[in-house]
C-alpha cells in the first residue's frame, strides 16, 4: 500500500485535476498551470501524544494548584507537555480546545465546566520536519497549564485538535487528569487465575485499592475507581457502584468488582481475574541502517513469534522513548509487522497495539492473513524511537469505530512476572457548579509492590 506525504499528495492531485477537466487539451510549454496551492488538502495529525512535565516517561497527570493537598501521590507534576505531527503545506491554523469528561470520558455538557473562552489556545509551538521526512512535516507543541490556560476542576480531560475554517472537525485528541487529591490512597497486586479461551497460562491479577479520606467526604459519592496499565489511557477497567458493566464491552472476558467500606474508617475497591499478559515486545528504530528513511517498506528482521509466559527484554512499561533520536533522524520509518500464528489462525481479527498508535489500534492497525506465506501482514509507518508493543485480538465495530472484545493472551499468554505498572484513579461525585466527576486520589503498584513518588 502506498502513502503519500502532502506533498506528493498535492502534486498528484494537481495531475489528475488537469487530467479530467481538460481531456482535450494539448499540454505544452504554454499550458495554463494550476499551482498546488489553488488545492485545498487538509492537514493530517499523523500522531499525538501527552506526558508529564517534559518527560516522555511520566503519566499525563496534573496536580492542581491546591495548597492543602498533603497526600503522597505516585505521580503528577505541575503541567504537561502534548506534541502531535502534522503534514500540512504550511503550519495548520489549529486550536487546541480542553473539555472536561466523565470518569468514562464522556464529554460533561456543561458551560460551568467547559467554558470556551478560557479553554482553549492556538499557542502552539511549531518546528519543521527532518528534510528526509516522508510522512510529516510539522511538529507541534503546547505545554499546559499556561496563562491562557487553566484548569479549575479536577478529573478527566481531552484536548481536541481543531482548525481556525473548521470547527467542526476533530483533527486529533489526547487524555489527560488533573487531580486534588482529597484521599489517601494504596494498591495491591494478588496472583489469580482465570479462564482463557486459548490454551496458554492462565495468570491473572486481583487487584485491590485502599482509600482514606483527608477530609470529610460524603460516602455515596466516594464510589468510582478506575484502573489503567501505564500509557494505556484507552484501556480503562471500571469498579463502580453501578448496575451497569461497563468493561463487559471493551473486553473479550469479564471481571468481578466489588466496593465496600466507608471513605473514612477505609473503603475498598476491588476487581479481579484480570489477565496478567506478558511483558511488551520492544521495536527499536533507533537504528537508521536496519530502517533505512526510505518510502518503501522494511520488514522486521524475524517474525514475531506467539508467546506464553517469556520475555528476552525488559521493557519501558508501554511507553515511547524518543529522546536519543537525533534531530535529522526525528522522523518515520516504514515498517511491515510479521507475525508467525504457527498454524493457528486466529477467529478473531488481529491488530498491533502499542506506544506509536496510543495503545488505540483501529482500522489502520489490523493485519491481514496471507494465505500464501501464512503469516499475518502489517505495512504502517512509526515514528523513530524505542517502542513498547504487542498483538491483540478483537472485533472491530464499524459504528463507533473502536475495536471491541479486546484480549491479548491469544498471541503473548501470560506471566505475572511481567512488571507492568498499574495506575488507580479514584473519583468522588462532586455537586458544584451542576456537579462532576473529580479525581481525588491516585494509587500505583507492580509485581515488586506500591509505588510512592521519590
Amino acid at each position: 500500500m502506498k502513502y503519500f506525504s502532502y506533498r506528493a499528495f498535492t502534486q498528484t492531485m494537481t495531475t489528475l485535476f488537469i487530467v479530467f477537466s481538460y481531456p482535450n487539451l494539448s499540454l505544452g510549454q504554454d499550458t495554463l498551470e494550476i499551482k498546488e496551492a489553488d488545492i485545498k488538502v487538509p492537514p493530517q495529525v499523523r500522531m499525538i501524544r501527552a506526558y508529564g512535565k517534559d518527560d516522555e516517561r511520566l503519566p499525563p497527570i496534573i496536580i492542581s494548584d491546591n495548597k492543602n493537598n498533603t497526600a503522597n501521590l505516585p505521580f503528577g507534576e505541575q503541567f504537561i507537555t502534548i506534541e502531535f505531527d502534522v503534514d500540512a503545506s504550511v503550519p495548520p491554523s489549529f486550536y487546541a480546545k480542553f473539555v472536561h469528561c466523565s470518569y468514562d470520558w464522556r464529554e460533561d455538557d456543561n458551560v460551568f465546566l467547559n467554558d470556551i473562552t478560557l479553554l482553549r489556545t492556538s499557542n502552539i509551538m511549531w518546528e519543521s520536519s527532518p528534510v528526509l521526512s516522508y510522512y510529516y512535516t510539522y511538529r507541534g507543541k503546547l505545554q499546559v497549564p499556561n496563562e491562557q490556560v487553566k484548569f479549575p476542576f479536577a478529573g478527566n480531560w481531552k484536548m481536541k485538535l481543531y482548525d481556525l475554517y473548521d470547527n467542526e472537525t476533530v483533527y486529533g485528541e489526547a487524555r489527560f487528569f488533573v487531580i486534588n487529591p482529597k484521599v489517601e490512597s494504596e494498591m495491591y497486586l494478588y496472583s489469580d487465575f482465570y479462564e482463557p479461551e486459548p490454551k496458554v497460562t492462565p495468570s491473572a491479577f486481583n487487584v485491590e485499592i485502599l482509600t482514606a479520606s483527608l477530609q470529610q467526604l460524603y460516602d455515596s459519592r466516594l464510589n468510582t475507581a478506575v484502573i489503567y496499565r501505564n500509557n494505556r489511557w484507552y484501556e480503562p477497567y471500571y469498579i463502580t457502584e453501578s448496575f451497569s458493566n461497563p468493561n463487559e464491552q471493551l473486553y473479550k472476558y469479564k471481571f468481578q468488582t466489588m466496593v465496600s467500606g466507608f471513605s473514612v474508617a477505609g473503603k475498598i475497591f476491588r476487581i479481579s481475574g484480570i489477565p496478567a499478559e506478558n511483558a511488551y515486545r520492544i521495536l527499536n528504530l533507533g537504528n537508521i541502517a536496519m530502517f533505512p528513511n526510505i518510502s518503501t517498506p522494511v520488514r522486521l528482521p524475524l517474525s514475531d513469534l506467539r508467546r506464553n509466559g517469556m520475555y528476552y527484554e525488559r521493557d519501558d512499561d508501554g511507553i515511547m522513548i524518543t529522546r536519543y533520536i537525533t534531530h535529522s533522524d526525528d522522523n518515520y520509518a516504514f515498517v511491515e509487522f510479521l507475525l508467525d500464528p504457527e498454524g493457528w489462525v486466529s477467529k478473531y481479527d488481529v491488530y498491533v497495539s502499542g506506544s506509536f498508535n496510543n495503545w488505540k489500534p483501529d482500522a489502520n492497525w489490523q493485519m491481514y492473513y496471507d494465505e500464501n506465506d501464512r503469516y499475518y501482514h502489517l505495512r504502517q509507518w512509526v515514528r523513530r524511537g524505542r517502542h513498547n508493543y504487542l498483538y491483540a485480538t478483537g472485533k472491530y465495530n464499524y459504528e463507533t469505530a473502536r475495536v471491541e472484545k479486546i484480549a491479548y493472551d491469544e498471541f503473548e499468554g501470560n506471566t505475572v512476572t511481567s512488571g507492568s505498572t498499574l495506575i488507580a484513579m479514584i473519583y468522588y461525585r462532586e455537586f458544584d457548579y451542576g456537579g462532576y466527576d473529580a479525581l481525588v486520589g491516585i494509587a500505583a503498584a507492580n509485581i515488586y509492590g506500591s509505588i510512592r513518588k521519590r
